[in-house]
């Protein structure tokens, strides 16, 4: 009897140091990057019926970051989709003229707030963006 409660315990003893091994030094996941997540300022002005403003979305994938930028001058643009570089609290993409768009590179900064940047066009011209971090337009 008396050796029954002594394995029992010695078992008892074993799962629990097996259970704090492996929350010590199991492999943790992925903190959340600030990189994720959208950014928009998109406004709709009721009296004319036009949307203006940019939206970006910034999710991970198996290549790396990606990113979904839609602009918006009066109605909604096609969606460009583009490999997104994110160094720290540095943010940027090319985005390419294709579908109505105009080639920029962009490059901003990262906060809890949102993401504050800038568009600098092929042509020389150049663009301040501020994007709240918020729900979509469209969610």
């Amino acid at each position: 009897m008396f050796n029954e409660c002594r394995d029992v315990q010695m078992s008892k003893l074993i799962a629990f140091l097996i259970c704090c091994f492996t929350l010590v030094y199991a492999p943790q996941g992925n903190a959340k990057s600030p990189c994720l997540g959208t950014f928009s300022n998109f406004t709709f002005t009721k009296e004319a019926g036009d949307l203006v403003g940019v939206e970006i979305k910034v999710v991970q994938s198996r290549s790396g970051y990606q990113g979904a930028i839609q602009f918006s001058e009066g109605e909604p643009g096609s969606l460009t989709v583009v490999p997104v570089k994110c160094n720290g609290t540095t943010l940027s993409f090319d985005v390419p003229a294709a579908d109505g768009n105009v080639a920029a590179h962009f490059e901003g900064k990262l906060s809890k707030a949102g993401l504050d940047g800038v568009f600098k066009y092929d042509s020389g011209a150049s663009n301040h963006a501020t994007l709240p971090r918020r729900k979509g337009y469209w969610d």
